[in-house]
């Protein structure tokens, strides 16, 4: 995690993979030990769980799509200081919304292998109507991205890595695409939006949300939903976010915002790493609800 003052230097995506040489030797390893010392801290049976309903406006969304609702789940990091009880709580209280998509935002893992253990029953767990669909985070990648995969697709979860899924509700149709990791993955907006017919109406799912800086001149994204930020992880008095993990500072650190013609909303989380206590920042499951637009946006970032 990057501190108050300091962020990453900006740097684009790049549509190879990266691998994470320093994080895995280094954070990952570090990251173990803080997370087992700090296990014991852990209270997720007191934790609030934020469920704020966010109405985003689509350009083109056909009637039958209007109101289409979509479950954010983000930054689970399944691990010892995230017990499966919370993340099976957290599922639970997805079905007991019954959205129409589940989309999960990556950082399913933590530091470790062993977090792998149990992830696959806890992902199996998010079902909603058009199933559910997934991409990789940093950490994910820190583990290993081919591993953490294959856990998502047995579970039933869609992995659209570059990829799109295309929803249909009567005569409307919905493009839902991802990319890889900004950090480690190979990403490729383009690639994930390709074929697409150009009045379809376009969500895009990326863990972290500095890639709405990057995209593509010319490409429709109209929604772009991510987390990676943890809303700053903990929010001290006087203070406010102790942590900005963007190359954007505090920017793009939580909330909607608007980006040309892009809405993009970035979530605080549900999980925790390493440290397991978010003073004044509330895990969070929003939910994502469609409508159709009637004015034309402006740019306010």
């Amino acid at each position: 995690m990057i501190g108050l003052f300091l962020h990453p230097r900006r740097y684009p995506p790049a549509r190879e993979r990266r691998t994470p040489v320093v994080e895995r030797l280094v954070l990952a390893r570090v990251g173990w030990v803080v997370e087992r010392l700090a296990a014991p801290l852990a209270r997720w049976d007191r934790a609030r769980l934020a469920m704020p309903a966010v109405t985003l406006p689509v350009r083109d969304l056909g009637a039958g799509l209007a109101g289409y609702r979509i479950a954010l789940v983000t930054d689970l990091h399944h691990g010892p200081v995230v017990p499966e009880r919370w993340l099976r709580h957290v599922a639970d209280t997805v079905a007991g919304l019954a959205p129409d998509l589940v989309a999960l935002g990556g950082d399913f893992v933590s530091n470790a292998r062993s977090d792998l253990d149990g992830l696959e029953d806890i992902i199996a767990r998010f079902r909603a109507r058009d199933g559910t669909v997934a991409v990789l985070g940093n950490h994910d990648h820190w583990v290993c991205p081919d591993a953490v995969s294959r856990v998502l697709e047995r579970a039933g979860a869609r992995l659209l890595l570059n990829r799109h899924l295309l929803i249909h509700r009567g005569s409307a149709t919905l493009a839902v695409a991802g990319v890889d990791d900004f950090t480690h993955g190979a990403v490729r907006p383009d690639e994930a939006l390709a074929g697409v017919a150009p009045e379809v109406p376009r969500v895009l799912l990326s863990h972290n949300p500095d890639l709405i800086e990057y995209l593509p001149p010319g490409l429709r994204v109209d929604v772009m939903l991510s987390g990676h930020t943890h809303n700053g992880h903990a929010h001290l008095p006087l203070v406010g976010p102790i942590t900005a993990p963007s190359q954007f500072g505090r920017k793009y650190l939580h909330g909607r915002k608007r980006v040309g013609q892009t809405l993009l909303y970035v979530s605080a989380g549900v999980g925790s790493a390493p440290i397991p206590i978010r003073w004044g920042n509330p895990p969070e499951l929003p939910v994502i609800e469609l409508r159709r637009q009637t004015s034309v946006l402006t740019s306010d970032v």
